[in-house]
């Protein structure tokens, strides 16, 4: 059952997250726990995207993954958002499963380019009870 703040949060951060590629926007939504960048797919307009804390990767997810996200998706709660590759949104998607999350906003911002990479802005979220915050 979601209570008010989780209420709260999926209001902004949903809306907003979908909406990403504005260069009108200056932060992150409030609900976002956390953000990733991809340097690949990720174009100057970005620049000044800011989030609680920021990663940026380039296209491999397995450090983040490893010494980051494993750890913050055993617990209850934390939202995550992010500008990246449809390849690394892929593997970031399979592994959000195994820890009750999904991807519940997902926007192409640009088509393919030549090696079959879209650039992607999404959000992954609990949506497991257990993970969910109480």
């Amino acid at each position: 059952m979601m209570d008010r703040r989780e209420l709260l949060k999926w209001g902004v951060a949903v809306p907003v997250a979908a909406s990403v590629p504005a260069a009108a926007i200056a932060a992150a939504p409030d609900g976002v726990d956390a953000l990733v960048l991809d340097s690949r797919v990720a174009g100057a307009e970005l620049a000044g995207l800011t989030a609680p804390v920021t990663h940026v990767i380039d296209g491999d997810v397995t450090a983040l993954w490893y010494h980051t996200l494993d750890a913050l998706w055993r617990q209850p709660g934390f939202v995550l958002g992010g500008i990246t590759g449809s390849d690394a949104l892929f593997v970031l998607e399979r592994l959000a499963v195994d820890r009750g999350r999904r991807v519940i906003s997902r926007k192409e911002l640009r088509a393919s380019d030549a090696g079959g990479v879209a650039a992607i802005s999404w959000v992954i979220a609990p949506v497991h009870p257990s993970v969910t915050k109480a």
